[in-house]
């Protein structure tokens, strides 16, 4: 009778704690607690000021539409150039907040409330300190602008003005209301991000500038395309860094999803002008590099073979097929 008991009472303890998890996501305005789960103790990183110019090493500029694509694209790359003395800045365009499945998994709540997706959005910070400082990259060396994730291309297309601001659906946002925000006076439009892209460009002066391929099948992705060449045609004519575009959503591609770190990876199909170049890894910084993807754990949880295919011994990227910035761009404000 004492045996039976006792087993009621643990599974009332269990059944209790099962439903304490979801339960938490109804508190207003208080984010769930598990979203920083195993991240607790990780500071949300403070606003960065722009690196003063270095003469003598190259200076590297990396935009990335979400924290991680950095990695996946260029992780190795980034290891290298930083193993070699040259200056590296890695910009976010957005905290990669809108990720439902990532926010289901560490909630427990099909519950999509604002408070969630912000904090989600601040781990996704921590998560990019961590997997940078696996490569080498100083916390002092990211940029968070802020912008709504799943919404870049929506300030291209249709929110170009600062007085029509786009509101995320998901932070419900139209401002970047992050604390380390790089410019906290902006607002969720086109213009506004531009202005802030052409300002670290015009003060950090990259020699050689990464961005997001025009083809890549994401929307964030495209437009972080559109950003970055627009930010260029703004500076001055005589200013002309090398650009190398990264992909890393394409139709089947990289194969076979999953960690195949031996395997080369090839270019995706797609028209023969586009020039893919290949950046050979040393077996050490291979390791780096999947080091650091796993710091990205909200994603590897929930997309970890995706995330594995980059574990490659090289990584790729083109070259724009019109040096000029404009053509099928918009014209800057």
């Amino acid at each position: 009778m004492m045996q039976k008991h006792k087993c009621l009472n643990r599974l009332w303890k269990g059944a209790a704690l099962v439903l304490l998890i979801p339960s938490l996501a109804l508190i207003p305005g208080v984010p769930h607690p598990l979203i920083h789960a195993f991240l607790w103790f990780t500071p949300i990183p403070t606003r960065v000021e722009l690196p003063a110019l270095e003469d003598g090493p190259e200076r590297i500029l990396i935009i990335a539409p979400h924290p991680d694509d950095e990695v996946l694209a260029v992780g190795g790359t980034i290891a290298q150039l930083v193993k070699e003395g040259h200056s590296v800045l890695v910009t976010f365009l957005t905290n990669g907040e809108a990720n439902r499945a990532t926010k289901r998994l560490l909630t427990f709540s099909p519950l999509h409330r604002a408070t969630d997706y912000r904090a989600l959005g601040y781990r996704r910070q921590k998560e990019a300190v961590r997997a940078l400082g696996a490569l080498g990259v100083g916390p002092e060396q990211l940029i968070f602008l802020g912008y709504p994730d799943q919404g870049l291309m929506a300030l291209w297309t249709n929110h170009w003005e600062s007085d029509d601001p786009y509101r995320s659906p998901y932070t419900k946002a139209t401002y970047p209301f992050y604390s380390n925000s790089y410019n906290p006076l902006a607002v969720y439009s086109g213009a506004d991000l531009l202005s802030t892209l052409v300002d670290i460009v015009r003060h950090f002066r990259p020699t050689v500038l990464y961005i997001p391929h025009q083809e890549d099948l994401h929307p964030d992705h495209r437009a972080g395309f559109f950003f970055g060449m627009a930010a260029l045609s703004s500076i001055d004519p005589g200013y002309s860094p090398d650009i190398r575009l990264y992909l890393v959503h394409a139709v089947g591609w990289p194969y076979p999803r999953q960690l195949v770190p031996a395997m080369v990876l090839d270019s995706p199909d797609g028209p023969e002008d586009w020039a893919w170049q290949s950046f050979e890894l040393s077996e050490e910084i291979v390791k780096m590099k999947l080091a650091a993807l796993r710091a990205y754990s909200s994603q590897w949880w929930t997309n970890g073979r995706f995330l594995a295919t980059f574990v490659r011994p090289n990584e790729i990227y083109s070259l724009p097929l019109n040096a000029s910035p404009e053509g099928n761009l918009r014209s800057s404000p």
